[in-house]
C-alpha cells in the first residue's frame, strides 16, 4: 500500500482461529468504562492465536498522558521491528476520540481528521450529526452504555510525503455481556463491528469488516472474527490466550 496506517495494519495481522460464542446478556452495571475493558491506560498486552494454538496477532497498550494512550498491533513475528500504525487515542468528558496513527518505521505520523460523523441507533436508523472535537474522531463512548449505537466517520489520512487517503468507518458497539471464551472462560464483555472503506491505492471500496470482543480486566482481542481484510472476502478468526503487563 502507498500508505500504512493502525487500522488495516491490524487487520491484516489476525489470523484463523475458533469463534467465541456469547451467551445471554447481562444486566448493565453502573458506571462502567471503556478502560475498565480495553486496559488502554495499563501497559496491558496480549497475543491471539489461531485454531492450531499458533501465535497469530498480538497487541499493547502504552499510557502516553493522563488522558492519553496509545496501542499497537501487529503480527507477533514482527514484534522487534518498528511499528508502522500506532493509533493515538485521546479522552475527552464521555468520549474517546482517535487522532491518528504513528509510523516507527517511517518516522513519520498520519494524522487523521473527520469531515463528517454521525451517531444512531443499533440498526444506525435515527441518525444525527456529532459536534466536531478539533476533527479528531467519536471513536467510542467513554461509559458503557445499556443499548446499543451507531457510529458513521468520514475522512481523510494525510501521511506526510505520501498523499491523502478518504475514508469512511461505520462501528457498532454493543452493550456488555457475558462471552464464553476460548481460553479466558466466561468473560463480561462489550463488542464492536466496524466496517472500514477506503481509497488507499484503489477505488473507494470496503477493505475490512470485523467483530471485535473485547473483555473487562482482560483486555482488546478477546475473540476477532474477519469476513473483509485488505479488500478480499475471508474467514479470519483469532482468540485471546496470552496477556501479560510489561
Amino acid at each position: 500500500m502507498k500508505i500504512e496506517f493502525g487500522r488495516l495494519g491490524a487487520a491484516l495481522a489476525l489470523a484463523i482461529a475458533a469463534v467465541t460464542a456469547t451467551a445471554a446478556p447481562a444486566a448493565a452495571a453502573p458506571g462502567e468504562t471503556y478502560d475498565q475493558y480495553s486496559l488502554m491506560f495499563q501497559r496491558s498486552a496480549g497475543q491471539l492465536v489461531d485454531s492450531a494454538g499458533t501465535p497469530a496477532s498480538q497487541w499493547a497498550w502504552r499510557p502516553t498522558g493522563a488522558t492519553t494512550a496509545e496501542i499497537r498491533w501487529d503480527e507477533p513475528k514482527n514484534w522487534n521491528n518498528p511499528a508502522t500504525g500506532i493509533e493515538h487515542f485521546l479522552r475527552d468528558g464521555d468520549w474517546l476520540y482517535l487522532d491518528g496513527y504513528a509510523d516507527d518505521l517511517h518516522h513519520k505520523y498520519n494524522t487523521q481528521r473527520v469531515t463528517s460523523e454521525q451517531i444512531g441507533d443499533g440498526s444506525c436508523g435515527n441518525l444525527r450529526p456529532l459536534p466536531s472535537h478539533g476533527g479528531q474522531q467519536h471513536y467510542v463512548r467513554w461509559t458503557i452504555p445499556a443499548e446499543p449505537y451507531c457510529l458513521i466517520a468520514k475522512g481523510t489520512i494525510t501521511s506526510p510525503g505520501a498523499g491523502i487517503v478518504n475514508f469512511e468507518h461505520r462501528q457498532i458497539w454493543k452493550p456488555a455481556t457475558n462471552c464464553a471464551t476460548r481460553f479466558q472462560g466466561t468473560v463480561r464483555c462489550i463488542e464492536q463491528h466496524e466496517v472500514w472503506s477506503d481509497d488507499n491505492g484503489h477505488p473507494f471500496s470496503v477493505q475490512i469488516d470485523r467483530t471485535h470482543k473485547i473483555g473487562k480486566g482482560v483486555g482488546m482481542g478477546l475473540a476477532i472474527h474477519n469476513t473483509v481484510g485488505g479488500g478480499k472476502p475471508l474467514d479470519w478468526r483469532a482468540d485471546l490466550r496470552n496477556r501479560w503487563t510489561w
